[in-house]
Order: structure tokens, then C-alpha cells, then sequence
């Protein structure tokens, strides 16, 4: 083998090298600023969730009752939902952090972004932090309630219609 050839060969494997290099690092600041973010946002996103669930029960929930307005409610509902899953994935990501470190949060983002959920769910469990557990379970739970009942509210077809679909 030539020796220009060799030189080019030990360049572009040390070039890989950096780049790798970077790659890990540039990773590392996303996901430490990920976590930044988390706090620094988690105190907003509360008050805004305790703010939007305040609507849904006192604004939301009398419009169900009339059948005009229910589409309406429902996207409401629906809309705070996100809100809701928002402060979720904020609360854990923190929560795993703090309990697992880096290394269980960089698997739980591995899993689809929305392993940090169930991720911190199992953390709390495991190290028997039963507030955070229990703060994990009703962010689930008023997410994935409000999506739900904003869905089903938002549903204008005709009864005989959602009956024909269902079965």
C-alpha cells in the first residue's frame, strides 16, 4: 500500500473519530439543555395546567351540557389535553433524572421520546417515592382523560351513526 494512500486512510478514520466525537457531544448539550428546559419551564407549566384545568371544570364541563356547545367543550377539553402531557413529560424527565441520572432518561427518550413517562412511573415505584409516583399517575390520568372526553365530545355524527361504527 502506498504511503499516501495509508496517510489518507489514518485522516479519514481520525476525521470519523472527531465526528463521532461531536456527535456524542452535541447529544449530550441537547439533552442537558432538554433537562434545562424541563426546570426552568416545570413552574410555568404548572400554573398554566392548574389554570387550564380550572376552565375545564368550571367553563368546560356546564357547556357539555348543552348540545350546541358540546364540540366546543370538547376541543377545549382536547386542547388542554396537550397542555396536560406537556407538564408530564416535563415532571418526568425530571423525576427520572434526578432518581436513574442521564443514563435512564437518554433510554427513555431510546424508547420514543414517551418512554420518560412510563420510565419515571417505574423509578418512583422502585425507589418508593410515592408522591412523585402518584403525581406521574394523575398526570397520566388527567392527560389521557381529557384527550378521551374531548374526542368524544367533539364526535358529531349522529348516535345511530357512532353505534353503526362501533360494532
Amino acid at each position: 500500500m502506498p504511503a499516501e494512500s495509508r496517510l489518507k486512510s489514518i485522516g479519514n478514520f481520525c476525521l470519523g473519530i472527531v465526528v463521532m466525537i461531536a456527535i456524542f457531544a452535541l447529544i449530550g448539550v441537547l439533552i442537558r439543555g432538554m433537562v434545562w428546559a424541563s426546570e426552568v419551564a416545570l413552574p410555568w407549566l404548572f400554573t398554566a395546567g392548574s389554570i387550564a384545568l380550572d376552565v375545564c371544570v368550571f367553563v368546560l364541563l356546564p357547556l357539555c351540557v348543552f348540545r350546541k356547545t358540546r364540540p366546543w367543550a370538547g376541543m377545549g377539553f382536547f386542547l388542554s389535553s396537550f397542555l396536560f402531557g406537556t407538564g408530564l413529560f416535563a415532571f418526568s424527565c425530571i423525576v427520572v433524572v434526578q432518581i436513574w441520572g442521564y443514563g435512564g432518561l437518554i433510554f427513555g427518550l431510546l424508547l420514543g421520546g414517551i418512554g420518560v413517562v412510563p420510565l419515571a412511573f417505574f423509578a418512583a415505584l422502585f425507589h418508593g417515592a410515592w408522591p412523585l409516583f402518584w403525581s406521574v399517575v394523575i398526570g397520566v390520568i388527567l392527560m389521557f382523560g381529557t384527550r378521551s372526553l374531548g374526542l368524544y365530545l367533539s364526535d358529531t355524527r349522529p348516535k345511530e351513526r357512532q353505534q353503526e361504527i362501533t360494532v
